[in-house]
């Protein structure tokens, strides 16, 4: 099949009129019109990513963060980065990215993450501006302190640690905020959106200091969360190409590409 049958449908669920302005997303390398017979979903594109991807055999890599924040120039193939889009090429392996549109879609990144703590009555928390609608906001099933919850985080994402930014663990939690990836300059909006916590990545340092200052418990539990997507955009293919009769095979990446390890 084409890679273009596929990307149309998957910009039915996350158009790109969603994404954020200058985001990159959509093809990143390869031809709409290319013969795709194998993808493999990942979080990044990196070059041990790559190397699996031709290993398995897959075409096309489906990805959450572009693979080109960029443009290249020069193409020095001294460059790992470099010389991993030249690998792509070399074995004709297309690359797409969905990024802040997969993010914002209805049922997408967000929406998976406040499934993974447990939240109901789900609903966007950014009322307005480029990222309207990026984050998400619910209910626990019931108030617990805030020290059950950061448990019930590394419990949800199989973390080993996580940075919290709380003046008092104790204090009752129940109405939780989480935007995946690096979320913190929107604390002030999931505070004034009721928010008892908020769940986002790559908190700064100094932008601890001025949670603190608002009293509002903040929990990183890194970027690397939205690997969530890999099985989520996995199912979601593979559910389209089963209803579609496409020749097409979906496996997710068994890759962590996360660069930071706790000790």
């Amino acid at each position: 099949m084409r890679a273009e049958t596929l990307i149309t449908r998957f910009e039915q669920f996350a158009p790109q009129t969603l994404a954020v302005p200058g985001d990159p997303i959509g093809l990143q390398i390869g031809r709409l019109d290319q013969s795709v017979h194998k993808v493999m979903v990942t979080l990044d594109v990196r070059p041990e990513v790559v190397q699996e991807a031709v290993a398995a055999g897959a075409d096309m890599l489906f990805a959450h963060h572009p693979a080109m924040f960029r443009p290249v120039q020069p193409f020095d193939l001294a460059v790992p980065q470099n010389e991993m889009y030249a690998e792509c090429v070399r074995h004709g392996l297309l690359v797409y990215a969905a990024h802040t549109n997969l993010d914002r879609a209805t049922g997408g990144m967000n929406d998976w993450l406040a499934a993974a703590l447990g939240l109901s009555a789900v609903q966007p928390f950014i009322d307005d501006g480029p990222e309207a609608a990026m984050g998400r906001i619910g209910e626990l099933p019931e108030t617990m302190s805030l020290a059950a919850f950061v448990a019930q985080v590394k419990t949800a994402f199989s973390l080993n640690g996580l940075r919290v930014i709380a003046n008092d663990l104790a204090r009752p939690v129940r109405r939780v905020a989480v935007l995946g990836g690096d979320g913190g300059k929107f604390f002030r909006a999931a505070q004034s959106a009721g928010a008892d916590v908020y769940v986002t990545g790559d908190v700064y340092y100094h932008t601890g200091h001025d949670m603190l200052a608002y009293d509002l418990p903040v929990i990183d539990p890194g970027h690397h969360i939205e690997a969530i997507m890999k099985t989520q955009v996995t199912a979601l293919l593979r559910q389209w190409a089963q209803a579609a009769d496409w020749p097409l095979t979906v496996v997710p990446s068994q890759l962590s590409t996360d660069p930071f390890t706790f000790m």
